[in-house]
C-alpha cells in the first residue's frame, strides 16, 4: 500500500475547517479497481493530508474521510455511516463509451451514483461526449438490470420489468449483459441506441448513454444520474463531466472535491446519506428473475 509519510503542509486550496485525517479502504486482495481509490488518496497525500491506508475490513477510528471503491457494506462503511463521517464512494466513469473504465474513476459523497452528493461543479468546461441531435423516430427500448444490485435499493426488479411490458407490449428489452451468457452475446449500448427513440429505465447508467444519444429518457427509480426535470442536456452533461477523469487527469477534479467536504460532513450529520446494505435473498432473487423474465424478449 502507498506510504502516508508525507507531513501535514502545502495542502493546496482547501482551508474550512480542515481535515486531520483521510482513511483510504481498498479490497484485499490487489484488483484494478482498489486504482479507483488508490488515485485520490496518492494526489491528497502529495497535497500533505494525512492519508492511512488499510481495508474495507478495518476502521480507523479518527478518519474524518473514508475512500472505498464501490457502495459494498464493508466494516469501515458502515462504521462510517453509523459515527457520521463523511465518504467518498470512487466508483467506475459514468461516460462509459468515452473513458476507459481501467485508467478512470468516478466519485461522489455519501452514496452512490444519484443517491450521491457532489458540490457545485466550475464553470471550466472538462472533457465530455458530444451530445447527438434530440430523436424524431424510433423504438422504445426497455433496460433491464441486474436484479440483486445495490443501485436498485431493494427494489423488485423482476417484477418492474415485467410492469414495463404490460405497459409497452410493442418495446423490445435489453437485459442487463452479466445477466446473459456468454456475456458478450450483446451488442454495445452504443449501436443499439441508434434504433430508439425513447428508452425506458428504472435507474440504469444507460439513461446516461441515452440521454447522450438523443433519446427520450424515461427514469421510474430513485437515484439516476440522468437529466432532473428542467435540467438542460448541455447543463447536465457539463456537472456531470465534473464527476469523473482519468487517473492521469483526477487532480484536477480535487479542488472540487474538497470544496465540497463540508457540505458533505453537515449533511452526513444531519442524517442525509445512503445507507448500504446486503441482499439476504440473492439466489432466490435471481431465480426468480431467470424463471420469470421470458427469453424470447431477450436479444437486443
Amino acid at each position: 500500500m502507498p506510504s502516508s509519510a508525507h507531513p501535514l503542509v502545502n495542502r493546496g486550496k482547501y482551508q474550512k475547517g480542515e481535515i486531520v485525517k483521510i482513511s483510504v479502504h481498498l479490497k484485499p486482495h490487489e484488483t484494478t479497481v482498489n486504482e479507483r481509490s488508490s488515485c485520490l488518496g496518492r494526489l491528497l497525500e502529495a497535497r500533505g493530508y494525512e492519508v492511512e491506508w488499510t481495508t474495507r475490513d478495518f476502521v480507523v477510528p479518527d478518519t474524518e474521510l473514508t475512500i472505498q471503491t464501490c457502495f459494498a457494506p464493508s466494516v469501515a462503511l458502515k462504521w462510517a455511516i453509523e459515527q457520521k463521517v463523511p465518504f467518498l464512494i470512487m466508483e467506475a466513469p459514468h461516460f462509459r463509451s468515452f473513458y476507459d473504465k481501467n485508467v478512470s474513476a468516478s466519485w461522489g459523497y455519501n452514496g452512490l451514483a444519484g443517491g450521491a452528493w457532489r458540490t457545485a461543479p466550475p464553470k471550466e468546461e472538462r472533457p465530455k461526449p458530444e451530445l447527438l441531435p434530440m430523436k424524431t423516430e424510433g423504438k422504445t427500448l426497455i433496460i433491464g438490470q441486474k436484479p440483486t444490485d445495490l443501485s436498485l435499493r431493494h427494489t423488485d426488479h423482476t417484477q418492474w420489468i415485467l410492469d414495463r411490458f404490460e405497459e409497452f407490449p410493442e418495446a423490445d428489452f435489453r437485459p442487463h449483459p452479466l445477466m446473459v451468457w456468454p456475456r458478450d452475446m450483446l451488442p454495445p449500448i452504443e449501436e443499439v441506441l441508434k434504433d430508439y427513440k425513447k428508452v425506458i429505465t428504472f435507474n440504469s447508467l444507460v439513461g446516461i448513454d441515452a440521454t447522450i444519444a438523443g433519446c427520450e429518457v424515461r427514469v421510474d427509480g430513485p437515484c439516476s444520474l440522468a437529466p432532473k426535470e428542467g435540467v438542460s442536456r448541455e447543463e447536465w452533461i457539463h456537472d456531470l463531466s465534473w464527476a469523473q477523469a482519468n487517473y492521469d487527469d483526477f487532480d484536477a477534479l480535487v479542488d472540487n472535491i474538497l470544496d465540497g467536504y463540508e457540505e458533505a460532513k453537515d449533511r452526513i450529520q444531519s442524517g442525509i446519506c445512503e445507507i448500504a446494505r446486503l441482499r439476504p435473498d440473492v439466489q432466490a432473487i435471481q431465480q426468480r428473475y431467470y424463471r420469470e423474465i421470458p427469453h424470447a424478449e431477450w436479444g437486443v
